[in-house]
């Protein structure tokens, strides 16, 4: 007779046994992507944002302390609560930044948390502009997929001006990434149909709101287009979504501005570059409308991207930016919209050609026609929607070439043609790695005749074979494409960007004149047209502004004290505490407000170098020749 077995008892699974299951699952998934993912995906992902973290991260405090305007604003709220929360240039509290509190925030933290230097300044917007590439790619894999989505993050990582931002302080890559949380949340609304998804929408927009103002609002008509046309649910429910994200984003947006206005005057900082000190004025004219229309930019205005018009993007001062991939964009936009013309309306695909051509559209219409202040860096927020259609462009060639001759030919013009344009954009570089242009076009050529052959003759084997050469063919083509851009993110890494002006790529390109519609900046990288009286020279340690009174220089040597004139106020402000006369006073008496205020931001960059050395000794940087 057997002995029976017995059993251990069997012990039901803790709350600590099912949490750390979950994490090894969520860490799986996070490692290897989704089962239903393509094994690729993630790997190549990976890859894509080591490479953005070098691009980043790579020498980052060769810049010192970049624009030393929000250099000196961040110590500030490193050090100060209040100058933290009131968004104050310095721990004095007189002045304000001219720009939205966000950015400055995360700065200040960063520095009060692991120590004030220029790599706890900068180091935020790295990881700001790392987390906008894992996020785009998220994004675009929802609607256009793997392919499109991997294609999408890598020119964005290779962008050269969204490289120069994540390298520097200005908030424009906090900027890219709050737009692009704002995309991926309305493509989750559009999946799912839920309020709050959209409601996350509004409130990604209003964040960006609160980094630089008004250019936040760039993206919101693709972004409503785009929930209006494709968003679940009937029309009526749509238009309640939409007016709850908007209610949601305008109260994010103000909320801050509309406490800082409650304060009384005396007691918060000056509003930078205003008359009245009310933000709303900030908001809505310096910073709003008079950069679009010109008013009150000066004689011929500010503008530091060449002149307005419609290939402005081209010119020789912005086109090295970010016009590398702009043609085969439109390409990608047109094709994709066509292709989808008979597609349901809640197609994922046609909505997501709608958002990032929206918002495309309104981005380079707004940028090519301003006719007040253009820095060519405003771009940057430029660069996610460029990269998806540029992406989504070669994904649809490439599917439609393999079944027709017409679109392999559409195909290899587009190769050829989008490294014609690099080879165009690096010439206007003297001297930058001699024979890539015409290595670039020469290796085009031929990936795009080898695409051709594959397609119209037998003679290379099986179609199994050809599918692999034109498979190799097409990789190489890519390769010329991203060589361009990839030189000049390569460059931007190695040279130090400081100054309120900064540009990506080789310092030989800022030397160039003329171009597509515009006319150029000087040698050294003056205020087009002289409108400061020649500015300053771009690298140079010792020059001193031009346009300011001789007594005003003697800021250099640490022996003057600006105090703008401000009505109303009770207490005299001390904007620049390492000065000590009085005699700097910017501006000749002819010279207008708005000269005047440039000329204040001038000398208080100027002065904010030796702040920063009294708190933080680092690298000098070149003097600062433009407004911010």
């Amino acid at each position: 007779m057997s002995t029976p077995e017995i059993s251990a008892p069997t012990r039901a699974p803790s709350d600590l046994d099912r949490l750390l299951s979950r994490a090894r699952s969520g860490l799986r998934r996070l490692a290897r992507g989704r089962e239903a993912d393509p094994a690729w995906s993630r790997p190549l992902l990976w890859l894509v944002a080591v490479l953005a973290g070098a691009l980043t991260f790579w020498g980052l405090t060769r810049n010192g302390y970049a624009n030393t305007y929000y250099a000196e604003a961040a110590q500030a709220a490193s050090h100060s609560w209040r100058a933290w929360l009131t968004n104050a240039v310095d721990t004095s509290g007189s002045d304000s930044l001219d720009k939205g509190p966000l950015s400055n925030m995360l700065m200040g933290l960063s520095g009060r948390l692991f120590g004030f230097s220029a790599f706890t300044m900068l180091a935020p917007e790295a990881l700001c502009g790392i987390g906008a590439v894992l996020l785009l790619h998220n994004t675009v894999k929802r609607t256009l997929g793997h392919r499109v989505a991997i294609l999408a993050a890598l020119m964005l990582a290779l962008t050269p001006i969204f490289v120069a931002m994540s390298r520097f302080n200005n908030p424009d890559a906090l900027l890219v990434l709050l737009e692009v949380a704002a995309a991926w949340a309305l493509v989750r609304a559009l999946q799912s149909g839920r309020t709050r998804d959209v409601l996350l929408s509004g409130l990604f927009i209003g964040l960006a709101f609160n980094v630089k103002m008004l250019q936040a609002y760039l993206i919101v008509p693709g972004l409503a287009l785009t929930l209006l046309i494709a968003g679940q649910g009937t029309i009526r429910r749509r238009i309640a979504q939409l007016l709850a994200g908007g209610a949601a984003m305008f109260f994010v947006s103000f909320v801050w501005y509309g406490t800082m206005m409650l304060v009384p005057m005396t007691d918060r900082p000056w509003v930078g570059d205003t008359t009245d000190n009310s933000w709303f004025s900030l908001i809505f004219g310096a910073n709003g409308l008079s950069r679009v229309s010109g008013e009150g930019s000066g004689p011929g205005g500010a503008n530091f991207g060449g002149s307005a018009g419609p290939l402005r993007l081209f010119n020789s001062i912005v086109g090295g930016q970010i016009a590398w991939l702009l043609p085969l964009a439109v390409v990608g936009l047109i094709l994709g919209l066509w292709t989808c013309r008979r597609a349901p309306r809640t197609d994922p695909r046609r909505s997501a050609y709608l958002l990032w051509g929206g918002w495309g559209l309104v981005s380079w219409a707004v940028f090519s026609f301003s006719k007040g202040i253009f820095h060519p860096y405003y771009t940057t927020a430029l660069a996610p929607a460029v990269a998806v259609l540029a992406a989504g462009g070669l994904v649809a060639l490439w599917d439609r070439s393999r079944d027709s001759i017409a679109w392999s030919v559409a195909l290899a013009v587009s190769l050829v043609g989008t490294a014609a344009l690099a080879a165009v954009l690096l010439d206007r570089a003297s001297g930058f790695v001699p024979y890539l242009a015409s290595a670039i076009v020469a290796i085009a050529v031929l990936a795009a005749c080898a695409l051709l052959l594959t397609r119209v003759t037998p003679l290379l084997g099986s179609t199994s074979l050809r599918n692999k050469i034109a498979v190799a063919a097409a990789a190489v083509g890519l390769v010329a494409m991203l060589a361009g851009p990839s030189a000049y993110s390569l460059a931007t890494v190695g040279k130090t960007l400081s100054g309120g002006d900064p540009l990506a790529g080789p310092a030989s390109a800022e030397l160039g004149v003329g171009g597509p519609g515009g006319a150029g900046r000087a040698a050294g990288g003056g205020f087009p047209g002289g409108v400061f009286g020649g500015g300053f020279v771009r690298g140079a340690r010792s020059s001193a502004p031009v346009g300011l009174r001789p007594a005003a220089r003697a800021h250099r040597a640490g022996a003057c004290r600006a105090v703008p004139l401000r009505p109303g106020r009770k207490r005299a402000p001390v904007a620049h505490r390492a000065c000590s006369a009085t005699a700097c006073v910017p501006g000749p008496a002819r010279v207008g407000l708005p000269m005047q205020r440039g000329l204040r931001v001038l000398h208080r960059q100027a002065c904010s170098r030796a702040r920063l050395e009294a708190v933080a000794p680092g690298p000098a940087s070149a003097p600062v020749r433009a407004l911010a």
